[in-house]
């Protein structure tokens, strides 16, 4: 496991105070209310849907890291 794994994944240990957010939690109970109107079982898609949004996950996490570090580091003139 890299670097950034570890903190992706630990996150929520590392960061007091770590709660969903009222729009996650909204997004959350959408998808729940839309993958039960249209009977799909989430503990079939479960895996799928949460593998995916991990990454997307992650890719965030890491673009915005790099932006931040090139904002502290630029000065300002952050061409990422």
């Amino acid at each position: 496991m890299g670097a950034v794994e570890k903190v992706f994944d630990n996150f929520e240990i590392l960061c007091s105070g770590y709660a969903d957010l009222p729009e996650a939690r909204e997004a959350r109970d959408s998808m729940y209310g839309y993958l039960d109107a249209h009977g799909i079982d989430m503990v079939d898609a479960g895996h799928h849907i949460s593998t995916v949004v991990s990454e997307y996950e992650k890719q965030g996490f890491l673009y915005g890291f790099r932006y931040a570090a090139a904002l502290l580091l630029d000065g300002g003139g952050v061409a990422v």
